[in-house]
């Protein structure tokens, strides 16, 4: 017993030790016991969250966009008066021609090709409409013929006399009649034969048109990029309407990026549409959609055509 009580018992130090260290292993205890417990977040606070995510894709999407409608920068030209059908690969180099345009019109021309106008140069999709507009007032195109020449075989054997031979005679080419397209249906293929609408902007033209939902009104041409005054006034009698259903954009229900693609929507007026929905409710006509819009800029009147509510 003396023994065991030997090993039990402690000097007053040894035990002002022990109780402090059972204090703060209590403490310690407690501490975790009453701790607050991390709040979770709301299905309000998620959902906020998740307008906040979307609203921040959307602008780099964007961003991205604009940076890729930016024109490229167009190379400054030195052109001087020149035919194209007979310019060399270093003639063309030398106007400032890049060497990538340069072999794509020198295999252009080794596969038979012939510029029988000027506009035939400005088709090619190496040539840019800003560099065709630099060259243009340069070019020097004598009539060339589209038909083949045919010549005269001379007969086996010694002839005697002169020779005649016959000149070939070219049948003049006929100007190919300039067509009436539907702006709704009509292909890239088809509106460069049009009077001033190239490779380029054919395609801008098909691309406003998906954004879109389909043309209403002629005039929204001029909203197409690189549509000036003249270009329009020069298509104008040759372009038509016909019956189509336009596709319309859900205001109510459609997501962040097919609203601010629509080329009559601004990122801030989308925005706001958001908020509307979110704060305060759905959008149920459009006097409600035309006042919320004007609070961040214009508003297009013929946008009232391609919402539903």
């Amino acid at each position: 017993m003396d023994s065991l009580r030997k090993w039990f018992s402690f000097s007053k130090g040894e035990r002002v030790a022990i109780i402090t260290i059972l204090a703060v292993i209590l403490v310690l205890i407690l501490a975790c016991l009453f701790r607050p417990s991390r709040k979770s977040l709301s299905d309000a606070s998620l959902h906020n969250l998740d307008s906040l995510l979307a609203l921040r894709q959307a602008a780099i999407e964007q961003q991205q966009q604009q940076q890729t409608e930016k024109p490229q920068e167009v190379a400054e030209l030195h052109p001087f008066p020149f035919n194209p059908n007979t310019l060399t690969e270093e003639e063309w180099l030398q106007m400032g021609l890049t060497d990538h345009q340069v072999r794509n019109i020198m295999n252009y021309k080794a596969k038979g090709g012939k510029f029988y106008s000027k506009n035939d140069l400005g088709k090619l999709y190496t040539i840019s409409e800003e560099e065709f507009a630099q060259l243009e007032p340069f070019i020097v195109l004598p009539e060339v013929s589209r038909g083949k020449n045919t010549k005269s075989a001379s007969q086996g054997g010694v002839s005697t006399g002169s020779t005649t031979a016959t000149n070939s005679t070219t049948a003049p080419s006929e100007k190919k009649a300039i067509p009436i397209v539907d702006l709704n249906t009509v292909d890239s293929t088809t509106l460069v034969e049009l009077p001033q609408i190239g490779p380029y902007t054919a395609v801008r033209i098909i691309e406003f048109r998906e954004k879109l939902g389909g043309f209403v009104d002629k005039e929204q041409l001029r909203d197409v990029k690189g549509m000036d005054e003249a270009r329009f006034a020069a298509i104008q009698p040759y372009i038509s309407l016909g019956a189509i259903e336009i596709r319309k954009v859900d205001v109510n229900r459609a997501d962040f990026k097919t609203l601010v693609h629509h080329p009559y929507l601004s990122y801030e007026q989308v925005k706001c549409i958001f908020n509307q929905r979110e704060k305060r409710g759905m959008i149920k006509n459009w006097a409600q959609l035309e006042a919320l819009l004007k609070e961040e800029g214009e508003v297009n009147p013929l946008l009232e055509q391609y919402v539903k509510y």
